[in-house]
Protein backbone atom coordinates (compact mmCIF):
# COMPACT_ATOMS: atom_id res chain seq x y z
CA UNK A 1 0.00 0.00 0.00
CA UNK A 2 2.81 2.35 0.95
CA UNK A 3 4.62 1.58 -2.30
CA UNK A 4 1.45 2.35 -4.30
CA UNK A 5 1.09 5.72 -2.54
CA UNK A 6 4.71 6.62 -3.26
CA UNK A 7 4.34 5.60 -6.92
CA UNK A 8 1.19 7.71 -7.28
CA UNK A 9 2.93 10.70 -5.71
CA UNK A 10 5.89 10.39 -8.10
CA UNK A 11 3.63 10.17 -11.16
CA UNK A 12 1.65 13.18 -9.98
CA UNK A 13 4.85 15.17 -9.56
CA UNK A 14 6.07 14.25 -13.04
CA UNK A 15 2.76 15.27 -14.59
CA UNK A 16 2.66 18.58 -12.71
CA UNK A 17 2.87 21.68 -14.88
CA UNK A 18 6.34 23.07 -15.39
CA UNK A 19 5.02 26.55 -14.67
CA UNK A 20 2.57 28.19 -12.31
CA UNK A 21 1.81 30.56 -15.19
CA UNK A 22 -1.78 30.39 -16.40
CA UNK A 23 -1.70 30.23 -20.19
CA UNK A 24 -4.86 29.61 -22.24
CA UNK A 25 -4.19 27.83 -25.53
CA UNK A 26 -4.44 29.75 -28.77
CA UNK A 27 -6.30 27.85 -31.49
CA UNK A 28 -4.12 28.54 -34.55
CA UNK A 29 -0.64 29.11 -33.06
CA UNK A 30 1.94 26.66 -31.70
CA UNK A 31 0.71 24.66 -28.70
CA UNK A 32 3.84 24.11 -26.60
CA UNK A 33 3.74 25.35 -23.00
CA UNK A 34 4.41 24.06 -19.49
CA UNK A 35 1.27 21.94 -19.05
CA UNK A 36 0.59 18.27 -19.71
CA UNK A 37 -2.58 17.95 -21.78
CA UNK A 38 -4.48 16.10 -24.50
CA UNK A 39 -6.92 17.62 -26.94
CA UNK A 40 -8.91 17.41 -30.15
CA UNK A 41 -9.70 20.09 -32.76
CA UNK A 42 -12.40 20.07 -35.42
CA UNK A 43 -12.51 22.84 -38.04
CA UNK A 44 -14.73 23.50 -41.05
CA UNK A 45 -13.04 25.46 -43.87
CA UNK A 46 -15.33 27.13 -46.42
CA UNK A 47 -13.80 27.02 -49.92
CA UNK A 48 -14.55 28.47 -53.32
CA UNK A 49 -14.65 25.89 -56.14
CA UNK A 50 -13.14 24.59 -58.38
CA UNK A 51 -11.89 21.49 -56.65
CA UNK A 52 -13.76 21.47 -53.31
CA UNK A 53 -16.66 23.31 -51.69
CA UNK A 54 -15.39 22.83 -48.12
CA UNK A 55 -13.05 20.76 -45.99
CA UNK A 56 -13.00 19.41 -42.44
CA UNK A 57 -9.84 19.32 -40.32
CA UNK A 58 -9.72 16.91 -37.37
CA UNK A 59 -6.64 16.69 -35.19
CA UNK A 60 -5.75 14.78 -32.03
CA UNK A 61 -2.75 15.97 -30.05
CA UNK A 62 -1.11 15.87 -26.67
CA UNK A 63 1.97 16.73 -24.68
CA UNK A 64 3.52 15.54 -21.43
CA UNK A 65 5.75 17.98 -19.51
CA UNK A 66 7.66 17.05 -16.37
CA UNK A 67 8.25 19.37 -13.45
CA UNK A 68 11.81 19.94 -14.71
CA UNK A 69 10.42 21.46 -17.93
CA UNK A 70 11.36 18.60 -20.25
CA UNK A 71 8.51 17.19 -22.30
CA UNK A 72 7.31 15.39 -25.41
CA UNK A 73 4.47 16.14 -27.83
CA UNK A 74 2.51 14.40 -30.57
CA UNK A 75 -0.07 15.49 -33.16
CA UNK A 76 -1.88 13.78 -36.03
CA UNK A 77 -4.44 15.44 -38.38
CA UNK A 78 -7.08 13.90 -40.63
CA UNK A 79 -8.91 15.85 -43.35
CA UNK A 80 -12.16 15.38 -45.25
CA UNK A 81 -13.16 17.31 -48.37
CA UNK A 82 -16.58 17.85 -49.95
CA UNK A 83 -17.42 18.57 -53.58
CA UNK A 84 -15.67 17.96 -56.90
CA UNK A 85 -12.00 17.11 -56.54
CA UNK A 86 -9.02 17.62 -58.87
CA UNK A 87 -9.19 14.05 -60.18
CA UNK A 88 -11.68 13.06 -62.87
CA UNK A 89 -14.79 11.46 -61.43
CA UNK A 90 -14.03 12.57 -57.88
CA UNK A 91 -17.37 14.15 -56.99
CA UNK A 92 -17.84 13.41 -53.31
CA UNK A 93 -14.52 14.55 -51.90
CA UNK A 94 -12.30 12.21 -49.93
CA UNK A 95 -10.62 11.52 -46.61
CA UNK A 96 -6.88 12.03 -46.20
CA UNK A 97 -4.41 11.32 -43.42
CA UNK A 98 -1.88 14.06 -42.64
CA UNK A 99 1.72 13.86 -41.45
CA UNK A 100 2.70 12.82 -37.94
CA UNK A 101 4.27 15.58 -35.82
CA UNK A 102 6.37 14.29 -32.92
CA UNK A 103 9.13 15.81 -30.82
CA UNK A 104 10.37 17.23 -27.57
CA UNK A 105 10.23 20.55 -25.79
CA UNK A 106 11.88 22.33 -22.90
CA UNK A 107 10.16 25.01 -20.83
CA UNK A 108 11.93 27.63 -18.72
CA UNK A 109 9.21 28.64 -16.31
CA UNK A 110 8.29 31.83 -14.52
CA UNK A 111 5.22 33.31 -12.89
CA UNK A 112 4.88 36.05 -15.54
CA UNK A 113 7.20 34.96 -18.35
CA UNK A 114 8.10 31.53 -19.72
CA UNK A 115 10.18 30.38 -22.69
CA UNK A 116 9.42 27.28 -24.73
CA UNK A 117 12.05 25.59 -26.92
CA UNK A 118 10.79 22.94 -29.30
CA UNK A 119 12.60 20.40 -31.49
CA UNK A 120 10.40 18.09 -33.53
CA UNK A 121 10.10 15.86 -36.55
CA UNK A 122 7.37 15.71 -39.19
CA UNK A 123 7.05 12.13 -40.46
CA UNK A 124 5.55 11.92 -44.00
CA UNK A 125 2.54 9.72 -43.30
CA UNK A 126 0.22 11.91 -45.43
CA UNK A 127 -1.73 10.46 -48.35
CA UNK A 128 0.15 10.81 -51.64
CA UNK A 129 -2.34 11.13 -54.52
CA UNK A 130 -3.30 14.59 -55.77
CA UNK A 131 -6.85 14.49 -54.42
CA UNK A 132 -5.68 13.63 -50.91
CA UNK A 133 -2.91 16.26 -51.02
CA UNK A 134 -5.41 18.93 -52.07
CA UNK A 135 -7.78 17.85 -49.30
CA UNK A 136 -5.02 18.09 -46.70
CA UNK A 137 -3.76 21.42 -48.02
CA UNK A 138 -7.06 23.27 -47.87
CA UNK A 139 -8.18 21.72 -44.59
CA UNK A 140 -4.84 22.76 -43.04
CA UNK A 141 -5.65 26.44 -43.62
CA UNK A 142 -7.17 26.37 -40.13
CA UNK A 143 -3.68 25.78 -38.67
CA UNK A 144 -1.42 27.47 -41.19
CA UNK A 145 1.48 27.19 -38.74
CA UNK A 146 1.52 23.42 -39.43
CA UNK A 147 1.25 23.59 -43.23
CA UNK A 148 4.35 21.36 -43.57
CA UNK A 149 2.23 18.49 -42.23
CA UNK A 150 0.48 18.11 -45.62
CA UNK A 151 3.64 17.17 -47.56
CA UNK A 152 3.75 13.41 -48.30
CA UNK A 153 7.21 13.54 -49.88
CA UNK A 154 9.58 15.01 -47.27
CA UNK A 155 10.60 14.72 -43.66
CA UNK A 156 10.88 18.03 -41.79
CA UNK A 157 12.97 19.01 -38.78
CA UNK A 158 11.01 21.53 -36.70
CA UNK A 159 12.72 24.16 -34.56
CA UNK A 160 10.76 26.75 -32.60
CA UNK A 161 11.15 29.28 -29.80
CA UNK A 162 8.12 30.77 -28.04
CA UNK A 163 8.10 33.43 -25.31
CA UNK A 164 4.91 33.40 -23.22
CA UNK A 165 3.92 36.43 -21.13
CA UNK A 166 1.01 36.64 -18.68
CA UNK A 167 0.51 39.94 -16.84
CA UNK A 168 -2.65 40.04 -14.73
CA UNK A 169 -5.51 39.73 -17.23
CA UNK A 170 -3.43 40.13 -20.40
CA UNK A 171 -1.31 37.37 -21.97
CA UNK A 172 0.81 37.22 -25.11
CA UNK A 173 2.47 34.55 -27.20
CA UNK A 174 4.99 34.71 -30.05
CA UNK A 175 6.30 31.75 -32.08
CA UNK A 176 9.51 31.99 -34.07
CA UNK A 177 10.31 28.80 -35.95
CA UNK A 178 11.39 27.05 -39.10
CA UNK A 179 10.54 23.69 -40.68
CA UNK A 180 13.53 22.32 -42.60
CA UNK A 181 12.88 19.57 -45.20
CA UNK A 182 15.18 16.62 -45.75
CA UNK A 183 15.01 13.11 -47.28
CA UNK A 184 12.79 14.50 -50.03
CA UNK A 185 11.11 12.34 -52.70
CA UNK A 186 9.79 13.39 -56.12
CA UNK A 187 10.50 17.11 -55.77
CA UNK A 188 12.52 19.58 -53.73
CA UNK A 189 10.70 21.24 -50.84
CA UNK A 190 11.62 24.63 -49.39
CA UNK A 191 12.09 25.48 -45.71
CA UNK A 192 9.05 27.11 -44.12
CA UNK A 193 9.54 29.94 -41.64
CA UNK A 194 6.89 31.16 -39.24
CA UNK A 195 6.32 34.13 -36.97
CA UNK A 196 3.08 33.85 -35.02
CA UNK A 197 1.66 36.49 -32.70
CA UNK A 198 -1.23 36.29 -30.25
CA UNK A 199 -2.73 38.45 -27.52
CA UNK A 200 -5.44 37.42 -25.10
CA UNK A 201 -7.53 38.67 -22.21
CA UNK A 202 -8.00 36.37 -19.23
CA UNK A 203 -11.46 36.98 -17.78
CA UNK A 204 -11.21 34.21 -15.18
CA UNK A 205 -13.89 31.76 -16.27
CA UNK A 206 -13.10 32.42 -19.94
CA UNK A 207 -10.41 33.89 -22.19
CA UNK A 208 -10.68 35.87 -25.43
CA UNK A 209 -7.83 35.86 -27.97
CA UNK A 210 -6.70 37.56 -31.17
CA UNK A 211 -4.31 35.50 -33.32
CA UNK A 212 -2.08 35.97 -36.36
CA UNK A 213 -0.37 32.94 -37.91
CA UNK A 214 2.32 33.90 -40.43
CA UNK A 215 4.41 31.59 -42.62
CA UNK A 216 7.01 32.26 -45.30
CA UNK A 217 8.26 30.01 -48.08
CA UNK A 218 12.05 30.35 -47.77
CA UNK A 219 13.32 29.74 -51.30
CA UNK A 220 17.06 30.20 -51.80
CA UNK A 221 16.54 30.44 -55.59
CA UNK A 222 13.97 33.23 -55.39
CA UNK A 223 15.63 36.62 -55.88
CA UNK A 224 12.40 38.57 -55.39
CA UNK A 225 12.09 38.77 -51.61
CA UNK A 226 9.02 40.99 -51.93
CA UNK A 227 7.00 38.35 -53.75
CA UNK A 228 3.61 38.25 -51.98
CA UNK A 229 3.25 34.58 -52.90
CA UNK A 230 6.03 33.72 -50.43
CA UNK A 231 4.14 35.04 -47.38
CA UNK A 232 0.78 33.85 -46.00
CA UNK A 233 -1.22 34.97 -42.96
CA UNK A 234 -4.42 33.93 -41.22
CA UNK A 235 -6.22 35.87 -38.51
CA UNK A 236 -8.56 34.41 -35.90
CA UNK A 237 -10.69 35.33 -32.89
CA UNK A 238 -10.92 32.63 -30.23
CA UNK A 239 -12.95 32.20 -27.05
CA UNK A 240 -11.96 29.50 -24.55
CA UNK A 241 -13.72 28.36 -21.36
CA UNK A 242 -11.06 28.04 -18.66
CA UNK A 243 -12.11 25.02 -16.62
CA UNK A 244 -9.58 23.40 -14.29
CA UNK A 245 -9.63 20.10 -16.17
CA UNK A 246 -11.57 20.71 -19.41
CA UNK A 247 -11.18 23.76 -21.65
CA UNK A 248 -13.46 23.87 -24.73
CA UNK A 249 -12.97 26.61 -27.33
CA UNK A 250 -14.58 28.20 -30.37
CA UNK A 251 -12.59 30.04 -33.04
CA UNK A 252 -13.46 31.95 -36.23
CA UNK A 253 -10.86 33.09 -38.75
CA UNK A 254 -9.91 33.74 -42.33
CA UNK A 255 -6.86 34.26 -44.55
CA UNK A 256 -5.49 37.80 -44.76
CA UNK A 257 -3.82 37.41 -48.16
CA UNK A 258 -5.94 38.28 -51.19
CA UNK A 259 -4.44 35.37 -53.15
CA UNK A 260 -5.70 32.82 -50.61
CA UNK A 261 -9.00 34.60 -49.97
CA UNK A 262 -9.91 33.85 -53.58
CA UNK A 263 -10.03 30.17 -52.54
CA UNK A 264 -10.73 30.22 -48.78
CA UNK A 265 -13.67 32.19 -47.38
CA UNK A 266 -13.29 31.51 -43.66
CA UNK A 267 -13.01 28.74 -41.09
CA UNK A 268 -14.91 27.88 -37.93
CA UNK A 269 -13.23 25.65 -35.38
CA UNK A 270 -14.01 24.10 -32.03
CA UNK A 271 -12.37 21.63 -29.73
CA UNK A 272 -11.50 20.75 -26.19
CA UNK A 273 -8.32 20.37 -24.14
CA UNK A 274 -8.05 18.08 -21.14
CA UNK A 275 -5.43 19.35 -18.66
CA UNK A 276 -3.63 16.47 -16.90
CA UNK A 277 -2.97 16.97 -13.20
Amino acid sequence: MRRAIITAAVLAALAAPASAQRMPDFATLDRGDGFSKVGVDLAWVSLNPPNYDSALHFEAYGQFVTYSGLGIYLAMPIARSFGDGPEEGEAEGNTALGDLDIGGLYVISGLDTSFVFRLGLIVPTASEDSGNFTTNFWAQQFRLTDIAMVNPDAWYARLAFSPLIHMRSVFLRADLGVDIPFAEDNYRADPIGRLNLGVGFDLGIAALMLELANIADIDDDDDDLDDDEDFFTTGAITARFMGQSLQPFLSVGMPIDELVRDRVDFFIAGGIVGVLH
